[in-house]
């Protein structure tokens, strides 16, 4: 008995750190020892909060609030405050990055999944690609005299003779876009097949169109379908192939959507940004003369306001008359999440009217085509602006600017994602002559699918659509996904709710505490830089932009390519 306890001494020690820390929160200016974790945010009533990790809990300041922790500070990697009303599910995705290999973890942002499973979003219809391999096939009316089978991306449609109607239908898991578009197929066989496409609302009946008919032959040919104007597109159905009465056979070796005959991008030219003054008043020449290069045809830069005017404005005019001179127009740019803000409105309106009183003064070759405005109103910290609130500050002020605005085009850069935000589309399409769309994607089938819900948006409303590509340097970070551990275990995260504010816990080794819901590091992995900018091979940007302003120039809407950080 006498040998056991020192063992058991041992394994006591193995368990317990030497020098246990405590969390804590705190107020007020930040005072706190060397090696010490923090992380900083402001409470709803302006007060900063600090939450601090430390081994010296006889140092904290006044008013904070305590919790001992199972580990010492080596053994913590990082702090990252939530939303005080957020409600952590199953799952917690984290963005950041790592240093001093694996031991800190510095997070970026986070987002929170829900336990109920989001439904799937509809994808808009590829163009140039045989939609046959991802549609479903269902057969109608006398299916004993047909048979109908999709196999290596193509459809073979078998037909005996036979008065009874029967036909087959195609089914795509995709919203037919608002392009200047034709259906066309690729085929062979014997006979001819009615072709019709049907659309519906929801809970209302299919309304059916007729295409024509494929004329089978050999060897294979080419038929193109003008699309219905009626068609509801949002709400597209189905394809559907008529067997004739007598015995025939179908092969489908393509299905594809192409733009239309009179589908052009050549009217739609590029644009880019210049961030810093100096570089259109110092070395204005050289800017435009790479932007000429590039086939640039719309600059953005940054105007210098002095005393709620236009600093030197001769200057301005004459870069804006040469920049003219070569079909390049330009537009000054604008934007900073706090101008959403009620008290910051006032002054974002009054620098509007700073560039319209410019242009009401200035020579008409002189004159700024329009301002840009990247305000990004989701930055602003929930306890400053409501959630709630951001989206009607945000087309309050977008009235505002839209009225101090005159002949100026207004153009908003809006971030990908808003595509599922309707109503905000709908009331900025009340202000907005242009939207640039942020796709910060370098595969030409995400840019394709994160672009067309406001091509269609642009159609829809008359509105001019830009599509933003990425050519700048962006960290590459890391991904880390924790899922929930049951009540009492241990995890390499925990959540606490400490004063109000709950705050994450990342930690080395895994522990439990009985004040946390511990979740545990189910995977991670790096963020491939090079999925979201051209940093890495501006080339292959240059070789994809023709490729993309064919397929885009079949819009309406469609107002070129912008490229952020290109040169």
């Amino acid at each position: 008995m006498s040998r056991s306890l020192p063992l058991l001494f041992v394994v006591s020690l193995s368990i317990t750190p030497a020098f246990a820390a405590s969390l804590q929160l705190c107020p007020g200016p930040l005072v706190v020892s060397p090696g010490a974790i923090t992380a900083q945010t402001t409470a709803p009533d302006g007060t900063i909060l600090h939450a601090i990790v430390t081994e010296e809990p006889g140092k904290q300041q006044a008013n904070c609030r305590v919790l001992s922790l199972p580990t010492a500070v080596m053994g913590v990697q990082g702090l990252h405050f939530l939303p005080p009303d957020a409600s952590p599910g199953k799952t917690i995705l984290l963005r950041g990055i790592e240093a001093d290999k694996g031991k800190s973890f510095s997070v970026s942002e986070h987002t929170l999944v829900s336990d109920q499973p989001a439904p799937r979003p509809q994808t808009p219809m590829p163009f140039g690609a045989s939609l046959l391999g991802a549609m479903q096939t269902r057969t109608h009316g006398d299916t004993a005299r047909m048979g109908a089978d999709v196999k290596d991306g193509r459809l073979y449609l078998t037909c005996r003779a036979g008065a009874k109607p029967a036909s087959v239908t195609l089914l795509g898991p995709w919203f037919m876009p608002r392009a200047r578009a034709v259906m066309q197929a690729a085929f062979s066989g014997e006979g001819r097949f009615a072709l019709q496409l049907a659309s519906g609302a929801p809970g209302k009946p299919d309304q059916a169109f007729s295409l024509g008919s494929l004329d089978a032959g050999q060897p294979v040919q080419t038929a193109r379908f003008d699309l219905p104007e009626k068609l509801d597109r949002a709400n597209w159905r189905a394809l559907s192939l008529a067997c004739p009465q007598g015995a025939a056979k179908l092969t489908l070796a393509a299905l594809t959507l192409q733009p239309a005959g009179d589908a052009d991008a050549a009217a739609a030219s590029r644009a880019t940004w210049t961030w810093s003054p100096n570089e259109w008043r110092e070395r204005g020449a050289a800017l435009l003369d790479w932007a000429a290069e590039q086939k640039m045809g719309a600059v953005f830069i940054t105007v210098p306001l002095r005393d709620g005017s236009v600093d030197d404005a001769a200057q301005l005019g004459a870069f804006v008359r040469q920049a003219g001179s070569r079909g390049i127009a330009v537009s000054a740019m604008e934007g900073a999440p706090e101008m959403v803000l009620p008290a910051s409105q006032d002054a974002a309106v009054a620098r509007m009217r700073a560039y319209a009183a410019y242009n009401a003064s200035a020579a008409e070759g002189a004159r700024l085509k329009g301002v840009q405005y990247h305000i990004e109103p989701y930055l602003v910290p929930a306890h400053v602006l409501p959630q709630s609130q951001r989206d009607r500050r945000y087309l309050e002020l977008a009235a505002k600017l839209r009225q101090a605005a005159g002949p100026l085009t207004l153009d908003f850069v809006v971030p990908h994602w808003w595509a599922d935000k309707g109503a905000l589309l709908a009331g900025l399409a009340k202000h907005a002559d242009i939207l640039t769309v942020k796709s910060p994607r370098t595969d030409p089938a995400q840019i394709y699918r994160l672009a067309v819900p406001f091509l269609d948006w642009g159609v829809e409303h008359g509105k001019t659509v830009r599509v933003a590509l990425d050519a700048g340097p962006i960290g590459a970070g890391v991904q880390r996904r924790y899922e929930r551990r049951p009540p009492g275990a241990r995890g390499d995260l925990l959540v606490f709710t400490l004063g109000g504010q709950k705050i994450l816990l990342l930690q080395q080794v895994p522990a439990a505490h009985d004040k946390a819901q511990a979740y545990a590091l189910a995977a991670s992995q790096e963020i491939d830089a090079a999925d979201a900018s051209f940093h890495s091979d501006k080339g292959a940007l240059m070789r994809l932009l023709p490729q993309l302003e064919r397929t885009f120039g079949a819009w309406e809407s469609f107002g070129g390519m912008a490229l952020h950080d290109l040169r």
